[in-house]
């Protein structure tokens, strides 16, 4: 059976006292290996206090040794519970991507992005034989239509970069 856990509050000043060269980040990643509980719900409670310890009374050198919840700022901007797809005009070939990445072009499974699993993409005719493949209005690749192959990858695919 594990050890009830003390809590970040009882543990960290007797970390601080007893090691007072470390920074606080050694202690705190300390106390996070350290911590144990016999439930999920008191665990949870542990953690919920670490973090507020963490955020809310720990100096940070870099923020002239306030805490980061000093500094918190919520974002102005609303976030959308879900983001539409992108909608395509007439004239271009949509593809929906695969769930293992792929999209299906003239008979053939072609690898495009993991990162787009479930998205439409785009396809514009770039010259006789390679196809434009877009998300949006973003170009993400160029397809040979004769290899059957994505050939040229100009932007990096990942849904960080998806703006």
């Amino acid at each position: 059976q594990k050890a009830p856990i003390s809590g970040p509050k009882k543990i960290i000043p007797k970390l601080r006292e007893a090691h007072p060269h470390l920074p606080w980040p050694a202690l705190t990643r300390g106390e996070r290996q350290s911590s144990t509980a016999p439930t999920l719900a008191d665990q949870q409670r542990a953690f919920d206090a670490f973090r507020r310890v963490y955020n809310e009374e720990r100096p940070h050198e870099a923020l002239g040794q306030r805490p980061p919840a000093s500094r918190y700022a919520p974002s102005p901007r609303p976030y959308p519970n879900k983001i539409a797809s992108p909608e395509y005009p007439a004239g271009v070939v949509v593809r929906r991507v695969r769930s293992n990445g792929e999209i299906k072009w003239a008979g053939e499974r072609i690898f495009l992005s993991a990162a787009l699993i479930g998205e439409p993409v785009g396809l514009v005719p770039y010259d006789d034989r390679r196809w434009s493949i877009l998300f949006g209005h973003m170009e993400i690749g160029l397809l040979d239509g004769y290899a059957m192959r994505i050939i040229k990858t100009p932007v990096r695919v990942s849904p960080m970069y998806l703006d």
